[in-house]
């Protein structure tokens, strides 16, 4: 792990050669690569186990998005080797309480992923679950390219923060964005397509390690 916030790549690919591919070219600047709820859905918990195989280093993510069965998905894709798993805001928290347990007996973590329909009374729960990340997503239109978020999903980071959680920021992050976050406390960005699907996805995932680095 590094000092500052954290890159994540996601993979979010149906092919795993192709995940692997862009993976290896981008591994120098990555901190975290996920194994994208596509790629879990067309390869299985294979995908995790390559990745954690290829990337022993590397901290992997099992993005399985737990709606139910926590402690049963949960248990799958932590003995893949995922070091964290996401379920959504929507589940039952006795689901994500079944998850927190699963990821206790693997030493792993749980991340919960929010889209519009949380409350700060949830999250609240959460925390006393001993929930520590949240992935905050903002839509892919607020996020475009040069135009940043907006300033309620930036006060929406925040607000997270302050209620004691490691926000890792999704939805429309590209290079000419991340200046957008300065004084915000973000523990990772996630970038997908921007780099797996770069012409030179090694250049491109440097070039989001160096805006990174500047963020104040």
């Amino acid at each position: 792990m590094t000092e500052g916030p954290l890159l994540q790549l996601a993979l979010d690919v149906l092919e795993l050669d192709e995940g692997l591919k862009a993976a290896h070219a981008a591994a120098d600047s990555i901190d975290v690569i996920e194994a994208g709820t596509l790629l879990c859905l067309s390869e299985g918990m294979n995908a995790i186990r390559t990745l954690r195989g290829a990337f022993p280093q590397k901290t992997i993510v099992g993005d399985v998005r737990i709606v139910r069965a926590g402690k049963n998905i949960a248990d799958m894709a932590f003995d893949a080797g995922a070091d964290w798993v996401t379920v959504v805001g929507e589940a039952p928290l006795e689901t994500i309480e079944a998850a927190v347990k699963a990821a206790g007996s693997y030493g792993g973590e749980i991340q919960v992923e929010l889209n519009h329909d949380w409350t700060e009374d949830q999250a609240r729960e959460w925390r006393g679950l001993s929930i520590r990340q949240v992935i905050f997503h903002s839509t892919a239109e607020v996020g475009a390219m040069g135009e940043g978020w907006s300033q309620l999903a930036l006060e929406t980071v925040q607000q997270l923060s302050s209620l004691g959680f490691q926000v890792t920021a999704t939805g429309g992050i590209q290079v000419e964005t991340i200046p957008s976050f300065s004084g915000i406390p973000v523990f990772a960005f996630i970038a997908g397509r921007s780099i797996v699907k770069a012409d030179e996805p090694a250049d491109a995932a440097r070039r989001f390690k160096k805006a990174i680095r500047q963020l104040p």
